[in-house]
């Protein structure tokens, strides 16, 4: 029954231990909190290392979250995985709803979610949400409602993990793409999260040129 949780961060001192302070309660119940510091500059690193109840992993320079996610999956030690972002965008409540993998039950994987529905009128960040997740259902013939949110749970056993091609946010695409082939003949959950998107003084990471990435990686994923 137990998870390894990842989340990777990038110079998130100042919600960093708050952050840590939430996930105490699933080492508490036996998980493993496995955090990767994607080569921050600011006091991310000092902070975990003094985090007695965490695997952190320091990366030497900010190489992007697929490599750091990557770098977690590799020294994960429980099969059943939890991806999740370090942003507080998500509520770490949220994370228990992602442990329901039961093989017994056809329950391979979960992806979270954070819109009800797709849509495109709130601003510029959901108009690319709504095309890039539309771009993939008609690809891949599906029907999922959020491919780029990065809540996601799995075995993972069904990753191949030196397979992965993703270095930036485009990760995240390339785990849907990769629990859609495996899950094809059984649906995949999808679970709705407490989401509460901050903008880019608050520290938001991703960028408009970031979605040509993602748009590469759902052409090149089709493939997979």
């Amino acid at each position: 029954m137990l998870y390894s949780i990842i989340i990777p961060v990038f110079n998130e001192s100042n919600n960093l231990k708050t952050l840590l302070s939430q996930l105490e309660s699933y080492y508490k119940k036996g998980h493993e909190v496995i955090i990767i510091n994607d080569g921050s500059t600011d006091d991310t690193k000092n902070i975990l290392n003094d985090t007695k109840f965490i695997k952190a992993i320091n990366l030497g320079n900010n190489s992007g979250k697929g490599i750091a996610i990557k770098h977690g999956l590799l020294n994960a030690v429980n099969n059943k995985i939890i991806i999740y972002d370090g942003d507080l965008e998500l509520d770490t409540d949220d994370i228990s709803k992602l442990m329901i993998l039961n093989k017994k039950q056809n329950i391979f994987s979960i992806m979270g979610i954070r819109f009800k529905n797709l849509g495109f009128f709130n601003s510029g960040i959901d108009w690319g949400n709504f095309m890039f997740t539309s771009f993939f259902n008609l690809i891949n013939k599906t029907l999922h409602k959020d491919i780029l949110c990065c809540a996601k749970s799995f075995y993972i056993k069904d990753i191949p993990i030196n397979k992965l091609m993703a270095k930036g946010f485009d990760i995240d695409v390339e785990f849907a793409s990769i629990l859609t082939k495996n899950n094809r003949g059984r649906p995949i959950p999808q679970k709705m999260l407490n989401y509460k998107r901050r903008g880019k003084k608050d520290g938001k990471k991703l960028k408009i040129s970031d979605g040509w990435v993602i748009l590469k990686r759902i052409i090149l994923s089709a493939k997979f």
